[in-house]
């Protein structure tokens, strides 16, 4: 490699031309001239040569065989070994050898080596790398696709994406790949638009299914001819007052109120008559019971309930006779009729520790008391002792 005429073979197909000490000593000896060209050839040679072999200690690599600490000493003591002529071992006031009998062929193996594990790791990594893109973007590309013309654009790019990353063209691989990302996210805003509104229209179809059972749930608990609750909503409404007047200990009262002359009004004019007074009857009950706590219920044919919660048996009292004359004074439903409507009402304070069934009973039954007079209405209240006592009592024309 350094000087012109013996050569010597080393490893694969280099080859250096090396001259040894001796031969030199023992050849015709030059010319001065020749002589320093010759050194200082040689001088230059060996700077180059260990200006490479520092280049490559300064910027090692990490490799499966050998880690970059370990390369870069390795390659220092080359670079002591073939510029100065000394031991690549590390050895005190170890001797310099000269040019011929440095190792270069190992030099060679090491270089040669080393490019060869580097060429197999990178191109393991690149490798590694391809497969992690595809993966990744193909598996992407398969939970973004939204509709027909999203999948047959990300499909066309990824066909794109898989022919780059098949070839060994970094740059490329880069620009389909961005390329690819580029096409899931539109992808994937797409998909975000179309979730966007499918919530939208399932948020109105909640909405307007709530409505509907919260009608349908009304229209259940709803006396379709007097548009007020019904027994079902009776039965649901008075439990409630009760479990709430054991917690407050707040006073609540029952209303049971009986049509005196629907018999007679249906016997005579018929049923659509007898529709059309207990109609104008639920009117009058929602003109005397105002609050929005009252509960007012068709109980059952010609009788009526009502729950009134805060309210006791004395109030009650008044607002039934006030009910009482509200009745009296309805339009007759036939222009016929010779008598007014009239009703009776039985009134009943629930107890403390009473059941509902037993307070149902107790106002149904003043509610009969009252009947008992012809054309006439009593109120009434329960003692304690649960006795019914005929508290008012007024007659109806």
């Amino acid at each position: 490699m350094f000087f012109r005429k013996t050569r010597a073979t080393v490893s694969g197909d280099a080859s250096v031309g090396v001259e040894s000490e001796s031969k030199r000593t023992s050849a015709q000896a030059p010319s001065t001239r020749s002589s320093h060209s010759d050194d200082q050839l040689t001088a230059m040679v060996l700077d180059a040569l260990g200006g490479v072999i520092s280049a490559l200690a300064r910027f090692p690599i990490d490799l499966p065989q050998r880690s970059a600490a370990d390369a870069a000493k390795d390659l220092s003591a080359w670079h002591r070994h073939v510029t100065l002529g000394l031991p690549r071992e590390h050895v005190e006031g170890g001797a310099a050898v000269g040019i011929g009998e440095r190792d270069w062929r190992g030099l060679i193996r090491e270089v040669a080596t080393m490019r060869r594990d580097e060429q197999t790791t990178v191109g393991s990594l690149v490798t590694e790398l391809r497969e992690a893109l595809w993966s990744c973007v193909s598996a992407v590309h398969e939970s973004v696709r939204v509709d027909s013309t999203a999948v047959s654009a990300t499909d066309a790019q990824l066909t794109r994406m898989r022919s780059a990353i098949s070839g060994s063209n970094l740059s490329t691989i880069r620009e389909e790949v961005l390329s690819a990302v580029g096409e899931i996210d539109r992808a994937l805003r797409a998909r975000h638009d179309e979730q966007q509104r499918q919530y939208t229209s399932l948020a109105d179809t909640l909405d307007a299914l709530g409505q509907q059972l919260e009608e349908a749930k009304k229209e259940s608990e709803t006396d379709p001819l007097t548009n007020v609750g019904n027994r079902k909503h009776f039965d649901l409404m008075s439990a409630r007052a009760v479990q709430l007047a054991s917690l407050s200990r707040g006073p609540v009262t029952l209303l049971m109120i009986d049509l005196n002359q629907l018999k007679r009004i249906n016997d005579t004019f018929g049923h659509q008559v007898g529709d059309a007074a207990i109609v104008s009857v639920a009117n009058a009950l929602w003109r005397v019971f105002l609050r929005q706590s009252d509960v007012v219920c068709r109980y059952g044919g010609d009788e009526f309930a009502v729950v009134l919660n805060g309210t006791d048996a004395a109030v009650a009292e008044k607002l039934a006779l006030r009910l009482v004359n509200a009745v009296r004074e309805l339009p007759r439903p036939h222009q016929a009729m010779d008598f007014a409507l009239g009703a009776s009402v039985g009134v009943a304070q629930l107890q403390l520790g009473e059941t509902l069934s037993s307070w149902v009973a107790r106002a149904d039954a003043a509610m009969y008391e009252a009947k008992k007079a012809a054309h006439s209405v009593g109120v009434l209240v329960a003692t304690a002792e649960h006795t019914p006592i005929a508290c008012a009592e007024a007659k109806v024309a």
